[in-house]
């Protein structure tokens, strides 16, 4: 059965097979992103167009992630990004929403938890979870691929940037961006 997800995994990566058409449902660079609403750390409904004038950046973590180099690199990144944005004077201007890949575990409080020393440093950094069906849409619209394997979730890794009229202008993928030259990248963006 594993040599079988790994097969599906290479083909719909290789673009062989294409699961729910995820072409026709992932966001293109320059094309509006659909708005969306989850639930926040603290419990509240959190919707994409709250953020309308500002930059949003969108990635995808959960909390038992026991690879250092994806999630919890991932999280050292988005808050790098968040002190980078503040040195410059440009933390208004930015909102920083981390998306768990595992809602039945990660609700509200466990995402309150996590949060500790991301959320209390920034302002602008969210946490947000959903029901199965509301995280698997968004994650879909950026191309991030999950699924459970031997109890861990496995996923690709997207880290998105929407402007401040909620157009995607950079997708990343994996986690070795640094988060200097995407601060760069995004400065403009933030005028």
């Amino acid at each position: 059965m594993k040599n079988l997800k790994i097969w599906l995994l290479a083909l719909v990566l290789l673009g062989t097979i294409n699961p729910i058409s995820a072409k026709e449902s992932t966001v293109q660079i320059g094309s509006a992103v659909p708005n969306f609403q989850l639930i926040d750390q603290t419990g509240q409904e959190v919707s994409l167009s709250e953020f309308q004038g500002k930059g949003v950046i969108i990635s995808f973590l959960f909390t038992r992630c026991p690879y250092p180099d994806k999630c919890p690199m991932i999280g050292k990144k988005l808050n790098d990004l968040a002190e980078l944005s503040d040195k410059i004077g440009k933390g208004d201007k930015l909102q920083i929403l981390a998306i768990t890949l595992d809602p039945a575990h990660d609700k509200p409080e466990v995402l309150k938890a996590y949060a500790q020393g991301f959320d209390k440093t920034h302002e602008n950094w969210k946490f947000l979870t959903g029901s199965e069906d509301a995280i698997a849409r968004v994650a879909g619209a950026f191309g991030v691929l999950y699924w459970e394997e031997n109890g861990v979730i496995e996923h690709n890794m997207r880290t998105a940037f929407i402007d401040k009229s909620g157009k995607l202008q950079i997708l990343k993928s994996g986690s070795d961006w640094k988060a200097g030259e995407f601060a760069a990248e995004i400065k403009p963006y933030l005028r």
